[in-house]
């Protein structure tokens, strides 16, 4: 998978996922939220609806109990006024009967004052006469008005006390009648049970008004059954068939002693769409922030992923071509800008390793073509040498028999070639056949003094690195070799190095030609063409950057010299063991 693509998943996720969790959180705690505040809203209206339900039956209750109530003290008792009638005889006058009127009225109008759905109170007697009064619109019972075979009245007599109501209608039996709802009950003597009429309140449809409390009309519906489950008042702003079980929940009440139920039905499905919009408003918002993240994680992911892959291209190509560095963001200041200039300061060092691996490849091929000249040259010489040996040992002249054999078994070290590497033992004794020749050379007439441990003899080493050290020696560092001269050689061991040191006590070197010297010594080899010979490349030059190709740069020649005291050369090189 591309990094671009990558980051783009990252990026969404990163994104998008809270987007969800704070859009999914916001909208169940909102629905939440308006589930509580409906359910509180509807508990209330429901609460309310039944106490102003509860107060207005109370109030008729109080207006039949006060027609039931007996008692012989009060100057007007209702219950007094009604036991007139009670008999079947006709024992009273017309004056009898509006005093009767007159003392209802003034009994009732205080407790009718507050209850302004009240159209009349009218009372049937056993003995015919109907005593009451209408409060407004002039209602009043039609004179001759024979109840005892209504509907209404055998019901009313069938619930021996309690309240039957008949529901919203015009009565026809009243004067100047509405629609209005009826409470009608039988009266009894309090204390001798004696049937003393029936009561009929004729309210409007405002006993069962509750606009007041309810403030869910167009979505709510409040109904009122009796015990026989006929619909005694249906809010007439709402239609039934608006509210099914599926849209709606209902809420029920029951008054028992007046054997009627209040029903709540609430329609919900309406309710919630007055908070459909802000709910379309969230995931609106929330669909807009996921597009904004989206077009976001496409940038940020391109723009992060291009300094790579353009790096990435650029190392693509210069794996089938030359090496190549990146131009692009380099004066950025961030981990892209470091990433582009160590990549290209990578390119230019590699570029530089491969051009002075080319270069030591070269070099180490001229030396080997300069080997083979010699080893050709050597093979000759040193059949040679083995003749004048053997002549020499003849003939007994054994100063040309010793020189001959040691320069025999020089050549034959040099022209080795199984290995690059040899035991100081043996560098050694190719140094101790140098020196016996030139023994015998100057008579004498110098001293050699090599101070190595044996435990030191068995590790490794470059070959031919000394004997041209102590060549050097002579010819540069003694003078015509002075009796009394030497030349020494030491060596050591530290931590995981070996050191050499070649000293001499000769004519030594002043600041210039030191410098001089050790400049050479720090100028890279350089190959100009096989064959060619070079004089620097010879003695300590030579030496010197031997070593450093085999080992590293670490290692190598260090030079100290002091005018007419001598000079001496350390040697430093890995400990390698055989």
């Amino acid at each position: 998978m591309k990094l671009k693509h990558k980051f783009l998943i990252i990026f969404l996720l990163i994104s998008i996922i809270p987007v969800i969790f704070i859009t999914t959180f916001t909208y169940t705690r909102y629905t939440k939220l308006i589930d509580k505040q409906i359910t509180s809203i509807t508990e209330n209206i429901f609460e309310k609806s039944g106490e102003e339900l509860e107060t207005n039956l109370k109030s008729l209750e109080h207006i039949g109990d006060l027609f039931n109530f007996h008692s012989e003290s009060d100057q007007i008792s209702l219950n007094k006024e009604l036991r007139k009638y009670a008999g079947d005889s006709e024992g009273y006058s017309t004056y009898d009967i509006f005093q009767s009127n007159q003392n209802i009225h003034f009994i009732m109008k205080n407790v009718t004052y507050s209850s302004e759905f009240i159209n009349g109170i009218f009372v049937f007697t056993p003995s015919g006469p109907t005593l009451g009064y209408g409060l407004n619109s002039n209602i009043d019972v039609f004179p001759g008005y024979d109840p005892l075979k209504e509907d209404w009245y055998e019901k009313t007599i069938g619930l021996e006390g309690s309240f039957y109501i008949d529901g919203i209608s015009k009565k026809d039996f009243l004067i100047n009648s509405r629609p209005s709802i009826s409470f009608s009950k039988a009266l009894y003597d309090g204390y001798s049970k004696k049937f003393l009429g029936v009561l009929l309140i004729d309210c409007s449809p405002a006993v069962f008004d509750f606009s007041k409390v309810n403030t869910l009309n167009e979505t709510s519906m409040i109904t009122v059954k009796s015990d026989t489950n006929n619909v005694v008042y249906s809010d007439p702003a709402s239609s039934e068939e608006s509210f099914t079980p599926k849209n709606s929940h209902t809420l029920i009440k029951e008054f028992p002693s007046d054997n009627l139920q209040l029903i709540f039905t609430v329609n919900y499905e309406s309710l919630y769409k007055e908070f459909d919009a802000t709910r379309v408003m969230i995931l609106t918002i929330a669909g807009i922030c996921a597009g904004v993240f989206i077009i976001l994680s496409f940038f940020f992911s391109y723009s992060l992923s291009r300094p790579v892959t353009y790096l990435s291209s650029k190392m693509a190509d210069s794996k089938n071509q030359k090496l190549l560095t990146a131009s692009h963001y380099l004066n950025r200041n961030d981990e892209i800008g470091i990433l582009y200039n160590e990549y290209n300061h990578m390119i230019e060092t590699l570029s530089e390793y491969i051009e002075k691996e080319l270069q030591n490849k070269l070099i180490s091929l001229d030396s080997q073509m300069k080997s083979l000249e010699a080893q050709i040259n050597s093979h000759f010489l040193y059949n040679t040498l083995e003749s004048i040996n053997s002549i020499a040992e003849l003939e007994e002249v054994e100063s040309i028999a010793t020189m001959s054999l040691a320069l025999g078994d020089m050549f034959r070290y040099s022209i080795k070639t199984q290995c690059e590497l040899v035991t100081i033992e043996e560098e050694l004794k190719h140094v101790q056949n140098y020196i016996s020749i030139q023994q015998i050379r100057f008579e004498n007439r110098f001293r050699m003094i090599i101070n190595i441990p044996e435990a030191i003899l068995k590790f490794q080493v470059l070959k031919l690195i000394l004997q041209p050290l102590v060549e050097n020696a002579f010819y540069h560092g003694l003078d015509y070799c002075q009796y009394g001269s030497f030349i020494r050689i030491d060596c050591w061991t530290e931590s995981s190095f070996i050191y050499f040191t070649v000293s001499d006590d000769g004519i030594g070197m002043d600041e210039p030609q030191l410098e001089q010297l050790n400049l050479v010594l720090k100028q890279k080899a350089e190959f100009t063409e096989l064959g060619h010979r070079n004089k620097q490349s010879i003695g300590i030059k030579n030496i010197h950057t031997r070593i450093q190709l085999y080992y590293g740069d670490e290692y190598g020649l260090k030079i100290q010299s002091q005018k007419n005291e001598g000079t001496s050369i350390l040697i430093k090189l890995p400990k390698l063991n055989c």
